[in-house]
């Protein structure tokens, strides 16, 4: 941590107290370091000095008039006063002012204990009010979304809402219309506000004017059991408080204090409306074992399931057994689920994903608060405003706040391109071919003569890249290794490697992984090739001497390689923990017709899914407000989620742990922070991971050794397409119609339909028109979709949106294929 020198920070007086602030901090700021408060409405520190309601008011010594605390900067030897007869009476006259025509409905209004304005009244106004006349009355109760409901009787006009759109979201949903006691929030042209961050404007707003119209009326603040936890939704793990009320999960909001190293204070609307699923008539209640009616307790059939495992492995080998688990579990379960597996089951054939990466990185893993003293941002094949909501915010503030430039290589066009300075637009399946180019461009050698045959971008662009990025002094690399194809993970990491070399320059990578704990399950191990952080099977003494002298060594299969093994009856017993294969996997029927093969297949999950209905056993996992554990952070940052509802289904651990005792370990877990110190004990990287470490604010973990992968052996490379066949790119939507977000869900206003983005040149070629309905299909698999006509990719490919659970757009791929291929048909 950088420390500051007397030039960077000066000493003022404030109400005798002597304080030592940074240069540049307002007043109101520097009042709080020495416990001063100074009221105040239309001030929020993310959104800085505006000065409009003249509530916070102080007397500066030598000034010849009040100032506001919120736009005046320190400054050396500056003696301020909060408390004089004058500040008293200017904030009597504000306060009396503003509650000039303002509601009495402070017993049923929702921001009833927790109002700014009930509180400055009465620590700050008049003890009573001097106003004879009729209040003015305005609209009350008004749908400004399907969420947000406004009272314009209560709004105080303070203009925090419509700042924070302008200044936070970039997207000027919200204006002030009209002036004068006629002046009103409202939207551009009245349209819904309906963006990705609108609920934030709820908990900024110092009144009961913007109200949460899930939670209004149903209970007041003082009633609910606040819990601060984790958003469980994509990897930024960011941080949001649980009010419940009779274990009834009522209203997610921001905590107080903002996790600046993580979300800014900010969550998305997903993450404070997408929480159906914890009361969904589609969650899994109990087990469920076929054949069987007489219900089943979660241990017993933990026990069947092991001994079961125990006779597969004793009769066909460790070879015939698998666990494909996913980056939605916490640490602990993923890593209990690897121990059984390696420990007591002794195979490898343990994985989470079905896109190809390695543990490690070989540059630092930066962090949110070094993308904004970063000087330049490389974005890689990812779309954080559909699939990492915060990261975007971030990346907004840092390009239009902090003067930071930032370059976007993608295969689709996204919403981060009008905040880039440079966007390279490279064909579909091209993307190693682009890292070589700029890899051999940042190591002074040209890039390949077909560079732009090969990739659609031309060479003395790369290199312009190229140039920046040896020009820059610090340098963080975005990039969504779930969005790169074949083997340009390694190619990519190996640029890396080239650019941490680079003299006089600082560089760091953020892997961009929508999925919450994919970083997380990683580093647990959850792979058919390494151990716990980061270890390689090729390290055996390091595995041995960590995992004992029976440690599996021999290379388990991946994911889609067992779905391959069972379908050839190799593989006899498969586990399956927080995914969806049969959904989520590319393949269509032929995963179907795979699992059917199996002798054994458990499924263990929060929702019912495709998958769970073929299940011999499926037992419920508690998921998220009703468990307790740990996860990893895209920026690396382990934090704590803690539950705020209670269920008398067993915790995901402690299942595992039975199943582990059922086959014979003495594992003596009591309680999930157990785990989580053997995890601290055991895996590189997280050896300062306590739960007093990441109790507050969380940790970040050490770095983990970058692993050197290889391409598995009979991959597909690219291959032409037959007559008008395309190149298929899935994007992701953050409002998806899936398990998580049902018909039911508040959120179904922002369902999307099906559409399929192609370029003009394509469309106009097979004669198609916006909006026009057509047929997606490849693999035997079909997806209905509109037509949309755009730039959004390159002539020869399309994107299709990943929409809704019906589409099965993982139908369209072919196991083992670096690029599927569709076709389009009226």
């Amino acid at each position: 941590m950088e420390t500051k020198t007397a030039q960077d920070t000066v000493t003022l007086t404030i109400d005798d107290k002597v304080v030592t602030v940074p240069k540049g901090m307002v007043v109101v700021d520097a009042a709080k370091t020495v416990d001063i408060e100074i009221p105040i409405f239309c001030y929020h520190e993310k959104l800085g000095p505006f000065g409009c309601c003249r509530m916070c008011m102080v007397e500066v010594e030598k000034m010849p008039k009040l100032a506001t605390a919120c736009t005046l900067q320190v400054s050396e030897g500056m003696v301020v006063r909060t408390n004089t007869p004058k500040v008293e009476k200017a904030q009597q006259g504000v306060l009396e002012f503003t509650l000039l025509n303002h509601p009495l409905d402070c017993p049923v209004c929702d921001k009833g204990g927790e109002c700014p304005l009930q509180d400055n009244t009465f620590k700050f106004g008049p003890p009573d009010t001097r106003m004879q006349f009729e209040r003015y009355n305005r609209d009350k109760a008004t749908p400004l979304s399907p969420v947000i409901t406004i009272d314009r009787e209560r709004c105080i006009a303070c203009q925090r809402c419509t700042r924070y759109s302008d200044i936070i979201e970039k997207d000027q949903a919200l204006v002030m219309r009209h002036r004068g006691f006629q002046n009103r929030v409202s939207t551009f042209n009245d349209r819904p506000y309906d963006t990705r961050f609108s609920g934030n404007v709820i908990d900024i707003c110092p009144v009961g004017a913007l109200t949460n119209t899930e939670f209004r009326f149903t209970a007041r603040s003082w009633d609910l059991d606040n819990t601060k936890t984790l958003c469980a939704h994509c990897a930024c793990n960011c941080n949001m408080i649980l009010g419940t009320r009779l274990n009834e999960l009522r209203r997610v909001t921001t905590p107080e204090s903002p996790n600046d190293a993580v979300d800014d204070g900010w969550i998305c609307d997903k993450a404070r409306w997408g929480h159906d699923f914890t009361k969904s008539k589609n969650r899994i209640a109990k087990v469920r074992k076929k054949g069987l009616h007489d219900p089943i307790s979660a241990q017993d059939a933990c026990r069947e399931v092991a001994e079961k495992l125990k006779q597969t492995v004793e009769a066909h080998g460790p070879s015939s057994v698998g666990f494909i688990g996913s980056g939605y579990g916490l640490n602990e379960e993923l890593y209990l689920y690897q121990k059984l597996f390696r420990e007591q089951l002794g195979t490898n054939n343990i994985d989470h994903k079905t896109y190809l990466d390695t543990p490690g990185l070989p540059v630092p893993n930066f962090d949110m608060l070094d993308i904004e003293s970063s000087k330049l941002i490389v974005v890689i094949a990812s779309d954080p405003t559909e699939e990492l909501p915060i990261l975007d915010l971030r990346l907004k503030k840092a390009v239009t706040q902090l003067g930071v430039e930032m370059v976007v290589l993608n295969d689709q066009a996204t919403l981060m391109d009008k905040y880039a300075t440079l966007s390279l637009r490279y064909d579909v399946a091209s993307d190693g071919a682009l890292f070589a180019a700029l890899n051999s461009a940042l190591s002074g050698t040209a890039p390949a003569s077909d560079v732009e045959k090969q990739t659609g971008i031309a060479a003395d662009r790369i290199g312009a890249l190229a140039d920046k990025i040896r020009a820059s002094q610090k340098t963080t690399v975005v990039f969504n290794p779930s969005a790169l194809t074949g083997t340009s993970i390694h190619t990519l990491k190996q640029m890396l490697k080239t650019m941490g070399a680079l003299p006089d320059t600082s560089v760091g990578a953020m892997p961009a992984a929508p999925v919450t704990n994919a970083l997380g399950a990683m580093d647990m191990g959850v792979l058919p090739d390494c151990y716990p952080g980061g270890l390689d099977l090729s390290q055996a003494e390091a595995i041995r001497e960590k995992w004992g002298e029976n440690a599996p060594l021999e290379p388990g299969l991946t994911a889609l390689q067992m779905i391959e093994k069972a379908a050839s009856g190799e593989l006899k017993a498969l586990v399956v923990f927080r995914t969806n294969p049969l959904l989520n996997f590319p393949g269509g029927n032929k995963v179907k017709q795979a699992l059917e093969k199996l002798d054994l297949l458990v499924v263990h999950d929060m929702m019912e899914t495709e998958t769970a209905a073929m299940a011999d056993y499926v037992i419920p996992s508690n998921g998220p407000g009703y468990d307790e554990g740990t996860t990893t952070s895209l920026a690396a940052r382990v934090q704590m989620r803690k539950r705020g509802l209670t269920t008398d289904n067993p915790s995901d651990w402690k299942l595992v742990t039975t199943m582990a005792k059922a086959l014979g370990a003495d594992w003596k877990h009591k309680t999930v922070w157990e785990v989580t110190q053997e995890i601290a004990e055991k895996v590189n990287g997280y050896s300062e991971i306590r739960q007093k470490t990441i109790r507050k604010a969380g940790h970040k973990r050490q770095p983990v050794a970058a692993v050197n992968g290889t391409a598995p052996a009979g991959e597909t490379q690219v291959a032409s397409g037959s007559g008008d066949a395309f190149k298929l790119r899935v994007s992701e939507v953050l409002f998806c119609h899936d398990k998580v977000l049902d018909a039911e869900s508040r959120l179904a206003h922002q369902f999307q339909p099906s559409t399929v983005h192609l370029n003009k040149a394509d469309a106009d070629r097979l004669g198609l028109k916006a909006e026009q309905e057509v047929t997606v299909s490849g693999n035997g698999h079909e997806v209905k979709a509109e037509v949309v006509i755009s730039n959004r990719c390159n002539p020869g490919s399309v994107v299709l949106p990943r929409v809704s659970d019906e589409q099965r757009v993982a139908g369209l791929m072919e196991p083992g294929q670096t690029v599927a291929w569709v076709q389009i048909k009226k």
